[in-house]
């Protein structure tokens, strides 16, 4: 019994090391696209599909200083169906998103911060698909 644990303690650390190593990747390809922005930070988001509504969530806080321009590129990972969606919210009150009325999903959207505050970051996969993406956040210097 004691050797089968162990097993299975070996194996779940070996797929978690895998796992942490493939989101890295997308990390690196996601932030190559961030054009002549800054990096700043980067969310990892990977969720279960459900039919539950509104879809499961993951929710991040950040800091944003008033007359920034702020800039958010998505990246799904390969061998999910799910797209990620993301919401930037003042409290309660959603500021901006990647999902266009029409049903479509930009990679990248910015935000100009016009009060220095934290703001949340929320992350979830279309239609309550299973998915993995990264979220770049970072910041644009002003001309």
């Amino acid at each position: 019994m004691r050797k089968a644990i162990a097993l299975l303690v070996i194996a779940l650390t070996f797929m978690a090391g895998n796992a942490f190593a493939q989101s890295d990747e997308l990390v690196n390809t996601c932030a190559l696209n961030i054009g002549n922005a800054t990096y700043m930070k980067d969310f990892k988001v990977k969720l279960q599909q459900s039919s539950v509504k509104p879809p499961p969530s993951s929710k991040f806080s950040i800091l944003m200083n008033k007359g920034t321009i702020y800039k958010l590129n998505t990246c799904n990972a390969d061998g999910y169906a799910g797209k990620v969606v993301v919401e930037l919210y003042d409290g309660s009150k959603k500021l901006t998103t990647n999902l266009q009325p029409d049903g479509e999903l930009k990679e990248a959207f910015g935000f100009f911060c016009q009060k220095s505050g934290v703001y949340k970051i929320r992350a979830y996969f279309k239609d309550g698909k299973e998915g993995a993406a990264v979220v770049i956040l970072s910041f644009m210097q002003k001309k």
